[in-house]
């Protein structure tokens, strides 16, 4: 969830792309030094210094579809308390944000669900069949992130944690155009002695308000901004895995960027030769929600990318109506029976909030199509292998949806109709009294049948589907 701090309405132009910083004094009037810009202010944990983060579950239930065939069973393995920041007597309990799962690690992002900066970043391992442990966790008093990515660097022994978000322009002594907090941040993760490795953090900023969501495509990451009100400030940059600066960026198409999602099946590598993608972004201009697509290609030989500007795609000018969210981010997921092509994008779903779920539309130039609405959606996940769609209901848990392929096999199913719902777990084997809400902001599926669900400020759930 998105909660912008600052929206300005200066407007975006005359760029450079390497971040500028101002001549600092050496010694402040406080007699230390101000942070340099580029620093990333943070607090990290020794071995031993956090304890009962994660909290054991074992609780099972059974949904059964209107038709009484194929049961799904699922098991609540752990539960992952919030995250908290001290100051004195006063506690503030932050609001788990984002979600992304690398092998058998889980990284959650947590922030401040209110005016002030701050947030965090834990680790959890699957440890076993069911089994998880809390690893480690670094904290950010000047920033928020909102989405992250990973990939691992075998040579390094590293996860290499790439966070997109906002940090206090204020306090960050950026001199960039157009900044007003976006920002990138890397930070490793050892994999080998399961901890973060602090000093490998490095960030870099952005032009506009908030980055908002980041993907990994054609051997580099792309970053989407945006305000979180339908302003105008938004773009899409192409850095490295070094971020040694935004190598390349569209800021004439992006109006307000909220979603971020590459093509699968339009994605070829060849090995130390090239590699190629489409990528589709999802904005709002006002009311007005928008899909667009670019191609990008990466030539191993010469370094250089070919990154195109955005084009319109589709959008909903023409039917249905969203009502915007302010502060809050949609979500884009590859569902149904998608089946590339440049056109084929009936099964790319955008949960857009209070109207639940679209579909992006059959062809270029067409309108979104209404999907189905249980109530408000800010994300979405699919299980291709069982062929359903898990809805993250902002106000009542997980809505499990019949798709394509679940419908076919059940015969009796129609694509949207519901199969069932999540309820809350009720037992654990410690006895803690678990929070009485269960507002899905967030869903990640990894591993064929592992669920995370990130509940705001009332932590995190760990999942698993038994059959």
């Amino acid at each position: 969830m998105l909660d912008v701090k600052k929206i300005s309405v200066l407007l975006l132009f005359g760029l450079a792309f390497t971040a500028c910083t101002r001549d600092l004094p050496e010694d402040s009037s406080q007699g230390g030094s101000e942070p340099d810009p580029n620093d990333v202010v943070m607090n990290g944990y020794g071995f031993g210094d956090l304890q009962g983060q994660l909290v054991a579950l074992n609780d099972t239930f059974i949904l059964n579809n209107k038709t009484g065939s194929g049961q799904l069973e699922y098991s609540y393995r752990a539960y992952a308390e919030p995250v908290t920041f001290q100051s004195g007597a006063s506690t503030t309990t932050l609001s788990a944000t984002a979600i992304f799962a690398i092998r058998d690690m889980v990284f959650v992002t947590w922030h401040i669900p209110s005016a002030a900066y701050g947030g965090a970043i834990c680790a959890y391992k699957q440890s076993g069949i069911g089994r998880y442990t809390f690893t480690d966790r670094v904290d950010f008093p000047e920033a928020d992130y909102i989405e992250l990515s990973a990939s691992e660097n075998s040579a390094s022994g590293y996860y290499e944690v790439f966070m997109v978000g906002q940090r206090d322009p204020d306090l960050s002594n950026y001199l960039l155009a157009g900044h007003r907090g976006a920002v990138v941040t890397r930070i490793d993760y050892d994999f080998i002695n399961d901890e973060f490795w602090e000093p490998s953090a490095k960030e870099l900023p952005l032009p506009g308000t908030s980055a908002n969501d980041i993907v990994a495509a054609a051997a580099h990451y792309y970053i989407l901004t945006g305000d979180g009100a339908g302003g105008s400030d938004g773009g899409l940059y192409q850095i490295d895995r070094s971020m040694s600066l935004v190598e390349k960026a569209d800021q004439l198409s992006i109006g307000d960027g909220i979603a971020l999602i590459t093509d699968p099946l339009s994605q070829s590598v060849n090995p130390g030769i090239s590699s190629s993608a489409h990528i589709y972004t999802l904005d709002r201009n006002g009311s007005d929600y928008r899909i667009k697509r670019a191609s990008i290609s990466y030539d191993y030989n010469s370094d250089q990318t070919n990154f195109s500007n955005l084009s319109d795609y589709s959008d909903n000018s023409v039917g249905p109506t969203i009502t915007p969210i302010d502060g809050e981010r949609g979500d884009l997921t590859w569902a149904q029976g998608f089946g590339a092509g440049a056109t084929n994008t009936d099964s790319l779903m955008i949960a857009v909030g209070y109207e639940g779920v679209f579909s992006a539309g059959t062809s270029i130039g067409s309108s979104f199509g209404t999907a189905v609405n249980f109530g408000p959606c800010l994300a979405t996940e699919f299980d291709a292998d069982l062929g359903v769609l898990y809805y993250a209901d902002a106000n009542d848990g997980v809505r499990v949806v019949a798709m394509g392929a679940y419908a076919a096999n059940d015969g009796n199913l129609s694509v949207y109709d519901l199969i069932g719902n999540f309820v809350p777990p009720t037992d654990t084997l410690s006895g803690t009294v678990l929070p009485s809400t269960f507002y899905i902001k967030e869903i990640s599926l990894y591993r064929s049948r592992n669920i995370a669900l990130a509940t705001g400020d009332a932590g995190v759930y760990f999942l698993q589907r038994n059959k």
